[in-house]
C-alpha cells in the first residue's frame, strides 16, 4: 500500500445549473475513517467522484488536494452505490477485475480468503444474476477490499444487507481498513457511529453468515423447450398448408400459377437429389458469407469506437452499403469475382455487413458508465477497457446482429445466384421458372425457407448458449 494521505476538497458543484453543493470545505483527516452523513440529494456522492476523479457531467469551481501533494491517480479504491459487478464474470473473476484490468496477475490466495470473510466461498463460481442482492454488494465489497488503496470511498456500501450481515461487514471492513482514509456515505447515524476498531464478531455468527443459504433471484420460469418450440412450428407450418390449399381450392388456381402443396411436396421428394445438390451450394455461399460479414462487422464497430478517423472513414461506408440497391452492385460483383461462388459470397456479406457493424457498434457506445468510470478508478489501460469492459458488455447487441444476418445472408446469396450462377437454389428457381416447372421452384424455395430457419435457430442457440441473451 502506498502512503496515506489526507484529503481536502473546497468549492461548490454544479449539474447543468443546478447547484449540488456548496460552498463547502471537507477535510479528512489521514489514516481515519470520515462520515458523511445526510439525506439523499445534497451531494455525498457527487463528493466521493470528484474525489475518484470522475465527474465529468460535473461543473466544479474550487479544488481536490491530498495531504502530501501527490496526486490520487491509483490510490483510490471505489465502492459506489450500485455493485457493478460485471454480469459475464464469476464472483472471483469480479473480486479480481482491478488486477486484470491493470495487467496485473491476480492475487487469487488473498481473493479466495476475501470471499471467506465475506461468506461467499460457496458461491465464488456463480454469475450475479445467481446472485441475492446482499450476495452481490458482499462481493462488490470484497473486490474493493482486494485493490488494498490507501485512499477508500465508500457510497452506501451495507445498505442491501441484512442487519446482522451488516454489522458483520461493518466490522470487517473496519478492520480490513484500518490505517486507510476512508471516505463513507451514509444515511443511517448508527452506522455512521460505528467507527470503532473492529471488535471480533462471534463465532458462531461468522459461521451463520458464512454457510447460511441466503435466498437467491427467483427461479426462471420456463415458457417452453425444444419440443414445445417444434410443435408451434409444425402447427404453424400446417396451419399455412391448409390456408395455401384452401385458397387453390377457393379460386380454381391452375398449377402453372400456384401449385397445391401434395404436387410440390412430391415434386420436392422425386427430386430430393437435385435440389439437395444445389442447396448445398447456396449452403456454403451463406455460411461463408455469415462468418466473413460477422468477423468484419465485429472488427469495423470496434475500430469505429476506438478511432474517430475509422468512424469517419466507415460510417460513409456503412451508409453506402445500404443506399445502393444490392440489385445494383451484384451485376458488378459478378463482373467482378466472376460466377463462382465468391461473387455470391460478398453479396451475403455486403448485406449483413450493415446490422452487424450497426448493431454491435451501437450496444458497445452504449455500455453502463459505471463499469467504465469504476476501470478508470481501478487505472485500466484503454485496450484492456475495449477487450474486457466494452466488448463484452456488447456482446448481447452483436448477437442481436448475428439474428438479422442468419435472416439476411440467404437474401444475398440468392440474388447474386439470380444475377449469374450456374448452381444454386437462385438458379434453381430460374431454371424451373423459365421451364415453367413451377412445382419445381416451388420446391427449392421451400427449402430455402427451411435452410434460412434452421440457420437462424443454430446462431440463436449459440448466442444464447454464450451470452445468455
Amino acid at each position: 500500500m502506498n502512503a496515506v494521505p489526507a484529503l481536502h476538497l473546497s468549492g461548490r458543484a454544479t449539474i447543468d445549473g443546478v447547484s449540488i453543493f456548496g460552498p463547502l470545505s471537507l477535510n479528512a483527516p489521514a489514516g481515519k475513517w470520515t462520515c458523511l452523513l445526510g439525506p439523499s440529494g445534497v451531494g455525498k456522492s457527487t463528493i466521493l467522484r470528484l474525489l475518484a476523479g470522475l465527474g465529468d457531467e460535473i461543473a466544479f469551481d474550487g479544488e481536490v488536494a491530498t495531504g502530501d501533494g501527490a496526486s490520487l491517480d491509483g490510490r483510490v479504491a471505489l465502492m459506489a452505490q450500485s455493485d457493478l459487478l460485471m454480469p459475464w464474470l464469476d464472483v472471483n473473476a469480479n473480486v479480481t477485475l482491478g488486477a486484470r484490468l491493470r495487467g496485473e496477475v491476480p492475487d487469487r490466495d488473498r481473493a479466495r480468503a476475501m470471499l471467506e470473510r465475506v461468506g461467499l466461498t460457496e458461491h465464488a463460481t456463480k454469475r450475479p444474476h445467481a446472485l441475492s442482492g446482499g450476495q452481490r454488494q458482499r462481493a462488490a465489497l470484497a473486490r474493493t477490499l482486494v485493490e488494498d488503496r490507501p485512499v477508500v470511498l465508500l457510497d452506501e456500501p451495507f445498505s442491501a444487507l441484512d442487519a446482522r450481515s451488516r454489522a458483520l461487514m461493518q466490522d470487517l471492513a473496519a478492520e480490513l481498513l484500518a490505517g486507510c482514509t476512508v471516505l463513507h456515505v451514509t444515511h443511517d447515524a448508527a452506522e455512521a457511529a460505528r467507527r470503532h476498531p473492529a471488535r471480533r464478531a462471534d463465532a458462531s455468527c461468522l459461521r451463520c453468515v458464512r454457510h447460511a443459504r441466503l435466498p437467491g433471484p427467483p427461479a426462471a420460469t420456463a415458457h417452453g423447450g425444444p419440443m414445445r418450440r417444434a410443435f408451434h412450428i409444425a402447427a404453424v407450418a400446417f396451419l399455412g398448408l391448409l390456408v395455401w390449399q384452401a385458397i387453390i381450392t377457393l379460386a380454381d388456381l391452375p398449377r402453372f400459377i400456384l401449385p397445391g402443396p401434395y404436387l410440390v411436396f412430391a415434386t420436392l421428394w422425386n427430386s430430393r437429389m437435385l435440389i439437395a445438390e444445389h442447396a448445398l451450394v447456396t449452403g456454403v455461399e451463406v455460411l461463408l458469407g455469415l462468418i466473413l460479414g460477422a468477423a468484419l462487422g465485429f472488427t469495423s464497430a470496434i475500430l469505429m469506437v476506438a478511432s474517430a478517423l475509422a468512424r469517419s472513414v466507415l460510417r460513409p461506408m456503412l451508409v453506402f452499403s445500404q443506399a445502393v440497391p444490392v440489385f445494383a452492385l451484384a451485376p458488378i460483383l459478378t463482373l467482378w469475382l466472376g460466377y463462382g461462388l465468391w461473387s455470391k459470397v460478398a453479396m451475403a456479406l455486403l448485406i449483413i455487413y450493415f446490422p452487424v457493424t450497426s448493431a454491435f457498434f451501437d450496444a458497445l457506445m452504449r455500455t453502463p458508465s459505471g463499469w467504465l468510470e469504476l476501470s478508470r478508478v481501478m487505472a485500466a489501460t484503454p485496450l484492456r477497457v475495449m477487450w474486457r469492459i466494452r466488448v463484452p458488455a456488447a456482446m448481447p447487441g452483436f448477437a442481436s446482429g448475428l439474428r438479422l444476418a442468419a435472416v439476411y445472408a440467404p437474401i444475398g446469396a440468392i440474388i447474386g445466384e439470380w444475377v449469374g450462377a450456374s448452381r444454386g437454389l437462385g438458379y434453381l428457381m430460374l431454371l424451373a421458372n423459365g421451364r415453367a416447372k413451377i412445382d419445381l421452384m416451388f420446391a427449392a424455395l421451400i427449402v430455402l425457407a427451411v435452410l434460412t430457419l434452421i440457420l437462424h435457430t443454430a446462431v440463436d442457440a449459440v448466442c444464447r448458449r454464450l451470452w445468455r441473451t
